[in-house]
């Protein structure tokens, strides 16, 4: 017994464990990958004879000055689209998604992987372009540009067919052996699509995707503070498109200030998916009502990060740093409150400060930093401001706190700030900060922590840490959003099978998931004969009706529906007695002399 081998999980760690189920599943899927590949050859001669060039303008309106949020560089000038042409993207859009509706799934798979290559062999000058355009840092648009675009296209090549096959759905007793019913998914058309600037590249891609996956054509306006990419993006679009046979005006990529994305909304799209903040997301809702078109609107959030006494810090601090600072905290998904509980709170504040004295904030393109700069001028000092308002309330500053650069210019950073002793009265406890600010609150009990979860007005995602999974999954039931992570934090977009979306004042409908693809398409009820059987109503039902109608009815219910079964088998004898003994239809009525059937002239 002494000389008995161990257990194989005595020998080998955990982490051992999860790496090599994750190089199986690697493996398993490669090799999958290389028996059924999706990529296939074009089914069509190349568009227009391999000339994919645009036969328009590129907007002709108001300049847009493209200028680098880290160092001042200027990108160059683009013009925003006037009202003229964004109505007329739209209809080269349109138009060119008729053809495209009717494309096989097969063809629509084809395509992804034609994108999917193109950004895997573009990767550098994707994260340079963001980087430059976004003042976010390189290894920030690695992970936030190109791999949750490739996680994107690799899960619509695998399972987008599947989301919209025809989905069977359960009838009725009474209809059970007569009647088969389904649900099916058709494009709506041309989706109008309105994305903000924090991810410039992934923001277009990944719901362009979508509505081509769906059958549909596209017409998106990107953000005035990141318009320098549009072009480039759309040319590309254009050319895997039209590679394949497609018209490439399919997906229109168009730039502007509000009055552009205003026109959009109502220009004739089927429907309008719009990130960004509360104020203007009403504003997109109001201008949809005016021709019932439908919004998808994904309005930010002030996430919390939930720290409760048995949680395993070594786990959690980095990813609480993450969670605060990735892409300057310029993300709708950031964690902007860190609920820590009272037990662990010195403990957790001393590790994240310990670890942001090693990290660095720069210019990504010119030496290696962990975070970048603002992009938008104006959001620095928006920033500064609800730090500042809670400095005077009496919260601490424990790192950071300062802002670079001149206000309304670039480029600005703001410094990656830790701040404490924040309660409800602060402003940025409740309002969205959008900056790197990692604001930090105690609490005691699980009901203290309920309240102040659910304080503000938003409602889009949430990250519980506990080593007790029992708690962990009560408090999540407790917080009011559309997310929650369990010790984690922002894992959900990169599992696209997962809906993205929140509720409350962050927005309602979702993308990502079946549901996002389904939210792209028309959904449509059918029903149909099983075997073949064409039912027609019973005779005492059938026009001129019996007078026993009523009472056969009232006793098939107690049959169908009844509380035992007695009163169910009583009502079966009920009814069928009724119909048995149910009188002769009545006489057909002679046609009155120089007057219709009915009596009515």
């Amino acid at each position: 017994r002494k000389n008995r081998k161990k257990p194989m999980l005595d020998n080998m760690s955990y982490g051992s464990i999860a790496l090599a189920l994750v190089l199986g599943y690697v493996c398993y899927y490669v090799v999958t990958s290389l028996l059924f590949s999706p990529r296939r050859k074009p089914s069509r001669p190349a568009y227009n004879s391999g000339d994919f060039k645009r036969t328009y303008k590129r907007g002709t309106g108001k300049p847009i000055p493209c200028t680098s949020p880290a160092t001042g560089e200027t990108l160059g000038t683009c013009h925003a689209y006037t009202p003229e042409e964004v109505k007329a993207a739209y209809k080269r859009a349109a138009k060119a998604a008729e053809d495209w509706s009717k494309t096989s799934f097969d063809e629509r798979r084809a395509l992804m992987m034609d994108m999917l290559d193109w950004v895997l062999d573009h990767q550098e000058e994707i994260a340079q372009m963001s980087t430059k355009e976004t003042g976010k840092t390189l290894a920030e648009a690695a992970l936030g540009e190109v791999m949750t675009t490739l996680e994107k296209l690799r899960w619509l090549v695998q399972h987008g067919e599947d989301c919209l096959a025809p989905e069977s759905r359960g009838v009725p007793l009474l209809l059970r052996f007569t009647k088969s019913a389904r649900v099916e998914w058709y494009p709506l058309g041309v989706i109008g699509i309105i994305v903000p600037w924090n991810y410039p590249f992934h923001n277009v891609l990944s719901h362009v995707a979508t509505a081509l996956f769906a059958g549909n054509g596209a017409v998106v306006k990107v953000s005035e503070w990141a318009s320098h990419s549009a072009g480039w993006i759309e040319d590309m679009l254009r050319e895997v498109i039209g590679k394949r046979g497609f018209n490439p005006d399919l997906v229109q990529v168009i730039t502007g200030y509000g009055e552009t994305g205003a026109t959009l909304v109502q220009s004739g799209v089927d429907k309008v998916l719009f990130i960004g903040s509360p104020q203007v997301g009403k504003l997109v809702m109001k201008g949809a009502s005016s021709t019932l078109t439908p919004v998808i609107l994904e309005l930010g959030g002030k996430d919390a990060f939930v720290v409760c006494d048995d949680a395993d810090l070594d786990h959690c601090i980095d990813i609480a740093v993450r969670g605060a600072f990735i892409n300057c905290g310029q993300n709708c998904i950031s964690a902007e409150r860190f609920l820590v509980q009272e037990g662990i709170h010195d403990e957790f504040v001393r590790r994240v400060l310990e670890k942001l004295k090693k990290t660095d904030q720069g210019v990504s393109t010119q030496t290696r930093c962990d975070f970048g700069a603002i992009t938008m001028p104006g959001q620095a000092d928006h920033v500064d401001k609800l730090v500042q308002d809670a400095v005077k309330k009496g919260a601490r500053v424990l790192s950071g706190g300062k802002k670079r650069g001149t206000e309304g210019k670039h480029p600005t950073f703001y410094e990656p700030t830790v701040l404490v002793d924040v309660d409800l009265k602060m402003d940025i406890a409740t309002e969205e900060a959008f900056g790197p600010v990692m604001t930090v609150v105690r609490w005691k009990t699980e009901e203290e922590l309920e309240a102040i979860c659910n304080s503000t007005p938003y409602g889009l995602g949430s990250s519980i840490f506990s080593k007790d999974y029992s708690k962990a999954e009560r408090i999540s039931q407790r917080i009011v959003t559309g997310m929650a992570n369990i010790n984690d934090f922002a894992i959900v977009p990169l599992i696209q099978s997962l809906p993205f979306g929140g509720v409350r004042a962050s927005g309602f409908g979702a993308f990502n998931g079946k549901e996002g693809l389904r939210g792209f398409s028309r959904a449509k009820s059918i029903t149909t004969d099983r075997l073949g059987i064409r039912a027609a109503a019973p005779g005492w039902l059938q026009y001129p009706v019996s007078s026993s109608a009523k009472s056969i009815v009232q006793q098939a219910m107690f049959m169908v529906y009844g509380r035992s079964w007695i009163e169910s088998a009583k009502g079966c004898v009920n009814m069928l007695s009724l119909v048995a003994s149910a009188p002769a239809k009545p006489e057909k009525k002679e046609t009155a002399k120089n007057g219709s059937k009915n009596g009515t002239h």
